[in-house]
């Protein structure tokens, strides 16, 4: 019995409708996520943050299989192995579909656990721009497979699929820099390429009794170890380390961040000496605690005011700093000369 064609054309144009509808949907709602729930820095409910966890397991499926598309593009026009070419939809499809999932959950990611800062937007906005990109590559490649002839919806496509790809590589990026820190791919490279390729503050190349006791041994902790979560770039909790005021001043905890002279209400250094179990250390437990000594440096600073004017020499004369001496006298014979 042969099926009625009309009623397959009323169904195929159905679903062509609602494909549409849905894709419309979407170019409208991601981008308009920001603006209708800003990233504020302050931690959401659980409700929010839960399904946000799980943008880690969805994130790297957009990435498979949007590098999946050219590669196929390029085999299937060789004769051998022309049959991958009707894959190349399909790939398009779940790359687009895993690219809207991963920007949601991202989002949520951010609202629900207080992220919030420069890398943050621009990590989140390149998922978007990535997403929007890739549903308007879907279509074009549905309006190439109607014609075997090369027409401008060819060029579309390929520049679209280019675009997602540049936008799907400088997003990766940035989240790589959110999770290891921006200067991860080029730690490791030698001093000269360091200076080329980081944007980052350097540290101090020499430090003596007259350096800046704040800038040479307790700025440089923070820009190692904290910075990474909270600065500018990326904020976690509302609380910002790059800038001397909003240290002092805490985040959403409402604990204050630093109170000169006193350790015991200072949140910065309640929280680096918790136990190793505890979810309040800092760093977390995912990462290397700080060194004992790095410990005992924040808190010789900050009992002694926890001022940013005064030399290493002018505090190793304050009371107490006997502790400190042998760490800063080994920091200074390993130093170069400035």
């Amino acid at each position: 019995m042969n099926p009625n064609p009309e009623k397959n054309k009323s169904a195929g144009s159905g679903k062509t409708i609602l494909a549409s509808a849905v894709g419309i949907i979407l170019l409208v709602s991601l981008p308009a996520l920001p603006f209708l729930f800003p990233l504020s820095g302050t931690a959401g409910p659980d409700g929010i943050a839960a399904p946000g966890r799980f943008h880690i397991l969805t994130l790297h499926f957009p990435i498979a299989l949007v590098l999946m598309v050219p590669l196929f593009e390029l085999l299937g026009s060789i004769r051998a192995f022309q049959q991958l070419r009707p894959s190349v939809l399909p790939l398009l499809f779940f790359a687009a579909l895993s690219s809207v999932a991963a920007s949601v959950l991202g989002f949520l990611l951010a609202l629900g656990d207080g992220f919030s800062g420069r890398l943050i937007e621009q990590h989140m906005w390149g998922g978007i721009f990535t997403s929007i990109l890739l549903l308007i590559t879907l279509p074009l490649k549905l309006l190439c497979e109607r014609t075997s002839k090369k027409t401008v919806f060819h060029a579309c496509y390929f520049l679209s699929l280019a675009g997602s790809i540049l936008s799907l590589t400088s997003t990766s990026h940035h989240g790589a820099s959110l999770v290891h820190g921006p200067t991860y791919l080029t730690e490791r490279l030698p001093p000269a390429l360091q200076r080329i390729f980081q944007e980052t503050e350097q540290l101090p190349d020499g430090i003596s009794l007259e350096s800046n006791a704040y800038e040479s041994l307790i700025k440089p902790i923070f820009q190692s170890r904290c910075y990474s979560c909270h600065s500018a770039e990326k904020i976690k909790g509302d609380f910002r380390m790059d800038d001397v005021e909003l240290l002092m001043a805490g985040g959403e905890s409402g604990m204050e961040g630093i109170v000169p002279g006193n350790l015991e209400d200072s949140e910065v250094h309640y929280r680096i000496i918790q136990k190793p179990t505890s979810k309040g250390l800092m760093p977390p437990s995912t990462e290397l605690p700080l060194a004992p000594d790095q410990i005992t440096l924040i808190a010789w600073w900050i009992q002694n005011g926890a001022e940013t004017d005064r030399s290493i020499g002018d505090l190793l004369s304050a009371p107490d700093s006997e502790k400190v001496i042998s760490i800063i006298k080994n920091m200074l014979s390993s130093a170069p000369a400035n």
